[in-house]
């Protein structure tokens, strides 16, 4: 499997961040200049409705086949961006940009404090609001109202903070983003509707671009962040809006920032970074070995279900594609998945496994994303990674002490690698025989099934994804209702394609598949 150091994909979401920052404070600043004519509220909500129609044009995502869990994410995130803009820029009419986002940051700074549990993170936390009281005693023309403003968009940030790993990494990814965008845009139609007829040719473009690079931007780039690194370590990146906001302010709109209130927005970006930093770490040991880094990677395959006696196409049926055919391998795969007994893992989209045998044996965490199955990888060991830890921690929070083994699955599995015409391999195939075995319950029940995997191998064209399942369904597989092993092990697959809305087919279809992985599993032990 292909992997990549972690530290990478964290440099390239703190990149993002900054991007989404600049977008934001620079959309900000655009947006200043029209509060005379359009008023705060009436620049917010006009922004808003402008993002919304970009990101519906550029994603045009789907309403049917969401959960009802899936729906209260969005909407809630959309409430949260509507609130967090509205406050911000109605904060921004009245005190200057930098201290308005310095007080918007202290949001996912109280996230953090409420789940601390050192002395370390509640001094952190008076630290900040040592620096909120410099900025608001020292710091210039600062009104009560407008730092009130300010605290509210700060209460509204924590609630974005909060729903933003949510959305991200669910199913629905950035289509899910357009949606809340949408639901914010349409929340604030009471104040963008009564002022389009202000609005004259050129604040159109000014609207745009601030639309543009300040909301679209802002929250598609901290939603790919939130995909290649932790909650904690984006709560770190947050950071970043107080300084581009002040820095914009003092260079652009001519702010004026003593050095009190200046020392004051340091002290809260530093002690804010300090809190969510530390609560990320409260569970982690204070070091890691090297050895024990996580990895990640990214795979994009496509499974098929194929009867048991079905044979591995040859190299003819690959050749007539374009593919040439590798030598085989064979691996015996031994597998142990975790979760809670509520599933508070599945709930959230993640898989959890302790592999032994085959080329990427260790610990894994998986992730769904639209792209493809995001997954990070620690190298094999007796107990759990300290890393893995923190990761389950920052994920499901106090649930990851319940975390526990919920099913066994064993694996005979044969790999062949295929080729294009350059001889470089493109897809990896995988005939899986798998034999699993739940572990919850007082009965242990025992499902059998053989399946191919075709994943995609780094840098290939999806396109060989394409000629590999038409050579494979030419062969009598059909591409596999199943959407993991683990759910399918757990018998889940019913349940899970319920919570889509799937068709009375489907459903039907996936409780005959697992009545077959029973039936077949009692045949092999008998």
């Amino acid at each position: 499997m292909h992997t990549q150091p972690n530290r990478s994909a964290t440099i390239r979401a703190m990149f993002l961040v900054l991007t989404g920052s600049i977008g934001m404070q620079i959309g900000a600043a655009i947006s200043l200049s029209l509060f005379a004519d359009l008023g705060a509220a009436g620049t917010s909500g006009l922004r808003m409705l402008l993002a919304a129609a970009i990101m519906l044009v550029i994603f045009r995502p789907r309403l049917r086949g969401r959960t009802r869990e899936e729906w209260l994410g969005i909407v809630l995130y959309g409430v949260a961006m509507a609130a967090m803009n509205m406050f911000l820029y109605q904060a921004i009419e009245r005190i200057p940009l930098g201290v308005a986002t310095t007080l918007d940051f202290l949001g996912p700074c109280m996230v953090a404090f409420l789940a601390s549990r050192r002395l370390r993170e509640g001094l952190l936390a008076i630290a900040a609001f040592a620096g909120v009281v410099l900025l608001a005693g020292f710091g210039g023309p600062f009104d009560t109202v407008g730092l009130l403003w300010g605290a509210l968009a700060g209460v509204s940030f924590a609630g974005y903070t909060l729903l933003a790993p949510r959305v991200g990494k669910s199913d629905g990814g950035l289509q899910s983003v357009a949606l809340s965008i949408s639901v914010a845009a349409i929340l604030t139609l009471p104040f963008s509707m009564p002022v389009v007829t202000l609005v004259q040719p050129a604040q159109w473009g000014l609207l745009a671009l601030s639309a543009l690079v300040g909301t679209a931007l802002a929250f598609s780039v901290d939603t790919i962040a939130g995909r290649l690194t932790s909650a904690r370590i984006l709560g770190v990146f947050f950071a970043f809006d107080p300084v581009i906001g002040t820095l914009v302010g003092v260079l652009f709109l001519g702010d004026v920032l003593t050095p009190a209130a200046f020392a004051g927005i340091l002290l809260v970006v530093l002690a804010g970074a300090g809190i969510v930093w530390s609560a990320g770490q409260r569970r982690a040991p204070e070091e890691e070995p090297a050895a024990l880094a996580a990895t990640e990677s990214l795979e994009i395959e496509r499974k098929y279900e194929v009867p048991a006696a079905t044979e591995v196409p040859g190299a003819a049926a690959f050749a007539a594609v374009g593919l040439g055919l590798g030598a085989a391998e064979v691996h015996q795969l031994h597998a142990r998945y975790f979760d809670t007994e509520d599933g508070a893992l599945a709930a959230q989209g993640l898989a959890m496994r302790v592999r032994e045998g085959g080329g990427d044996e260790g610990w894994h965490l998986k992730a769904k994303t639209p792209g493809g199955t995001r997954e990070l990888h620690w190298p094999l060991a007796d107990a759990m990674p300290a890393g893995l830890t923190a990761e389950l921690v920052d994920r499901i929070g106090e649930a990851a002490e319940r975390v526990r083994p919920i099913a066994e699955l064993r694996t005979e599995r044969r790999t062949i690698r295929l080729t294009d015409a350059a001889g470089v391999e493109v897809v990896e195939l995988a005939d899986d025989r798998v034999r699993a075995t739940e572990l919850q319950g007082e009965e242990r029940v025992e499902r059998a099934w053989r399946e191919w995997e075709a994943e995609l191998l780094p840098g290939a064209e999806e396109r060989w994804l394409d000629a590999v399942g038409q050579v494979l369904e030419a062969a009598g597989a059909a591409p596999s209702l199943s959407t993991a092993k683990i759910a399918r092990a757990m018998g889940a697959l019913v349940e899970v394609a319920i919570s889509r809305g799937a068709s009375a087919d489907v459903v039907a279809q996936l409780q005959e598949m697992d009545r077959l992985d029973r039936a077949t599993a009692r045949r092999l032990g008998a």
